[in-house]
């Protein structure tokens, strides 16, 4: 089998388990406001994204960092595959075992994929050259931002964050179900008042994972914030039951965080199309409903 040329900077697994039986995924621009049926296998992906051509001229294979993907990908796989089938049966409060293994596994992975995706790409290419200039090339993009994911610090820095975190898992029983995005983890401020597209140093901020359409996981970090209060949470469901209210809440985060797409089972994308708009602006949604709230015009 040759080496994949199409790279997902979101797993394949991960998309499927946002698709219907047969396969199929909606997808929702933010941009443009259009949805269309597509395959987990041809969406959040592009051509050789995380080719190593810094190193291919020198006789290194060019698809070593996809393949390492591909590698932790396939164990959080089937980590994470456990945890859903026990938590469609544990009742609030119940422990998911995880064992320091898996939990460092997984911590790595999260965060991977926050520093994978194509918005830490435009992150990067945003940043100023030496020079003072903004223009730079695709390969350069590439390279500095392989580079990126090569740094050690920077990946085992972020990774501490989650693997010190309590993690909790929420169980969404409401009518509405949880979408997810081509940059899933989602950041909020502790007064849950605002979405982070940066974590910072995770003192200010959680984090949150949808897992599938009707599962949820948060990760606390013991900051100053919240200390030790939901250490006797870690690594349980909450009680905590989800209204239509409430998913519309976590599902504002991937519209806040997407770099363009969202994904979900169904094509219903109302409430993300409307929560978009406001975003960038003075404007705000009320989470009581989906009531686009604004201060008054000034004269």
């Amino acid at each position: 089998m040759g080496d994949a040329k199409l790279h997902h900077f979101v797993p394949q697994f991960y998309l499927n388990r946002f698709s219907s039986g047969k396969g199929k995924i909606w997808a929702w621009e933010k941009s443009t406001n259009r949805s269309f049926p597509t395959k987990s296998n041809s969406i959040a992906a592009e051509t050789y994204f995380y080719r190593l051509s810094q190193y291919e001229k020198d006789g290194h294979d060019w698809s070593a960092m996809e393949k390492q993907f591909s590698h932790i990908e396939g164990e959080v796989n089937l980590i994470t595959a456990d945890w859903i089938n026990w938590l469609a049966d544990l009742t609030p409060m119940s422990e998911i075992p995880i064992p320091e293994i898996n939990r460092e596994i997984v911590s790595r992975y999260l965060s991977l994929q926050y520093l994978r995706t194509a918005d830490t790409r435009e992150i990067l290419r945003a940043l100023p050259n030496a020079d003072g200039s903004k223009e730079i090339s695709e390969e350069a993009l590439r390279i500095a931002h392989t580079e990126l994911l090569w740094n050690l610090d920077i990946v085992n820095d972020l990774a501490k964050k989650f693997h010190d975190s309590n993690w909790i898992f929420a169980r969404n029983l409401s009518s509405i179900e949880f979408k997810t995005s081509d940059n899933p983890i989602a950041f909020r401020t502790n007064d849950n008042r605002q979405w982070r597209r940066l974590p910072g140093n995770f003192e200010d901020v959680y984090a949150s994972f949808p897992l599938t359409p009707s599962l949820i996981m948060y990760f606390y970090p013991r900051s100053l914030a919240w200390g030790d209060r939901l250490d006797f949470m870690s690594n349980k469901i909450s009680p905590v039951l989800f209204d239509e209210d409430m998913v519309h809440s976590e599902n504002s985060g991937q519209v806040f965080m997407a770099t363009r797409f969202m994904f979900a089972k169904v094509n219903d994308f109302s409430f993300e199309a409307d929560f978009a708009s406001s975003i960038g602006t003075d404007c705000y949604k009320n989470l009581e409903g989906a009531v686009l709230e604004c201060p008054p015009a000034q004269d």
